[in-house]
């Protein structure tokens, strides 16, 4: 397994765990009173939707498609960081305000993600 494919796979596993979890509202991830990660129904669904699209890269594409798909994650979730960090709720999108955890997770899912596509391409590194 690559770089790629393994990053791929861990953040679309963790992404649909925090989606489902976030529906159980558990004091990790929900809309539960001082929950680590403060999430509503539509932040949920966001996190299910991205883990789901990781997971397609992960095992849907190979080579410099999935370098590619990689790169276009980091920068689709420094988007989410950068609107996420203007408006915490997602310009009233999010009824639950984003707090310091949430910035630093979309933070370090874009910087990883931007970071394994850029040194696969930099190294030419691509496995087809």
């Amino acid at each position: 397994m690559n770089t790629g494919r393994s990053w791929a796979t861990l953040a679309g596993v963790v992404l649909v765990a925090t989606g489902l979890l976030g529906f159980l509202g558990t004091p990790l991830v929900g809309a539960a009173d001082g929950a680590l990660i403060p999430t509503d129904t539509l932040h949920n669904v966001v996190h299910l939707g991205t883990g789901l699209l990781a997971l397609a890269i992960a095992f849907g594409t190979t080579g410099r498609t999935q370098v590619d798909a990689v790169l276009g994650f980091g920068i689709l979730y420094v988007s989410i960081f950068a609107a996420v960090l203007v408006s915490p709720t997602l310009f009233g999108l999010f009824t639950v305000p984003a707090n310091v955890v949430i910035h630093v997770i979309h933070a370090t899912v874009a910087i990883v993600s931007l970071g394994i596509a850029l040194m696969a391409r930099n190294a030419g590194l691509v496995r087809i």
